[in-house]
């Protein structure tokens, strides 16, 4: 995994974890609506996206009729499901709530992946296998630590949400479940995305991990309008949108949406998936560090402690990548050279040898 990558990852999750502070400062004291403000983020951002793959990649490949149906789910779990969610999740509770379930992404792609067979199972017995899952969960555990420590700050009280003022249920339980199904959402995404597109030798996406993304976003944003059907007698759903809340729709198209998803869809064409999900805990991170400095929220002991450990953890994981691909090499470079030297007579068998193609047996005519 080149250097490229890990800061491409770097990136996308600081793009990431300043959405989450603008969302919770502008727009949700401006009570734009969720679902209104996830449509004109993904209709906007799909040109956008469109326009850049074009001059980046070089073309801009039409979905075929068979690969409809696959950007169709892409566009249902990574951008209808995944943004939207995650948008309600922060306005039912607030940006480092939201920051607490991220970490499960990686845990959610390293089980879909292992079990849809996109990637093998961790090998215990090696030192980086293990080190993988060590450092993946000391990442989860750090971010998990840090949001623990900004819940019990007394100057971030958690109020009860507008979006469901007077219902019998809290908006904490009901933006935990939001927040736990994105998390899963984004797991699957990324996971069908490598099976499916970068893992296929002969489809059409495999080099184009911008086109494939922003066709994603078309049918996502297709998803946003049908179910903002519901506001079909509610125009002003889609004008009571104010100037701060303008300012981080604009953020979420260029920022969030154009640069952080085509980093992360070109580092799942080159990296496995749950590597670049263990980038994730990043977020609480990230999060915490732009509220220290931008919105003056104390940092406390626990968030050192927890940032420490996701730096840790991410470093173990890079660690354990780099170990991997060295052993291949070796293994790799030792099956070469075997095969390069020929045995010796008193070592030949007949039966190996004709394996080896050392010994070619004519083929009979009548035969």
């Amino acid at each position: 995994m080149t250097p490229r990558v890990w800061c491409a990852l770097v990136a996308a999750q600081l793009g990431f974890g300043a959405y989450g502070v603008l969302v919770t400062v502008f727009a949700k004291d401006s009570k734009a609506d969720p679902l209104v403000f996830c449509l004109l983020r993904d209709a906007g951002a799909f040109p956008v996206m469109l326009i850049a793959a074009f001059f980046v990649e070089g073309k801009v490949s039409m979905p075929s009729v068979r690969s409809i149906p696959l950007l169709m789910v892409l566009g249902l779990t990574g951008m209808f499901i995944g943004q939207l969610l995650f948008l309600l999740g922060i306005y039912l509770t607030n940006a480092n709530m939201a920051a607490m379930f991220q970490p499960s992404v990686p845990v959610w792609s390293t089980f879909l992946a292992m079990l849809t067979g996109v990637e093998p199972p961790p090998v215990l017995t090696k030192s980086y296998g293990l080190a993988k899952i060590v450092g993946i969960l000391l990442a989860v555990t750090g971010a998990v630590t840090m949001t623990l420590g900004k819940l019990g700050d007394k100057e971030d009280p958690s109020d009860e949400s507008w979006l469901i003022s007077g219902s019998s249920v809290g908006s904490q339980f009901l933006g935990c479940i939001c927040l736990l199904s994105q998390s899963a959402s984004t797991a699957v995404y990324y996971v069908i995305q490598k099976k499916y597109i970068f893992n296929k030798p002969y489809s059409i996406w495999k080099d184009q991990p911008m086109a494939v993304t922003a066709w994603s976003y078309f049918f996502g944003a297709i998803f946003m309008a049908l179910a903002s059907l519901i506001y079909v007698n509610q125009p002003e759903k889609f004008a009571s949108f104010s100037k701060e809340a303008f300012y981080c729709l604009l953020y979420a198209i260029f920022i969030t949406s154009s640069m952080c998803y085509l980093l992360l869809s070109w580092c799942n064409m080159q990296a496995p998936s749950t590597f670049v999900t263990a980038s994730w805990p990043l977020q609480s991170l990230f999060c915490a560090i732009l509220s220290f400095i931008f919105l003056h929220k104390t940092l406390q002991l626990l968030e050192f402690f927890g940032g420490s450990l996701i730096v840790f953890g991410l470093g173990t994981v890079l660690w354990s990548k780099y170990a991997e691909e060295k052993e291949l090499l070796l293994q790799l470079n030792e099956r070469n050279t075997k095969g390069n030297v020929l045995p010796h007579k008193s070592d030949w068998k007949f039966s190996e040898a004709v394996s080896e193609g050392y010994v070619v047996i004519p083929k009979n005519d009548d035969d």
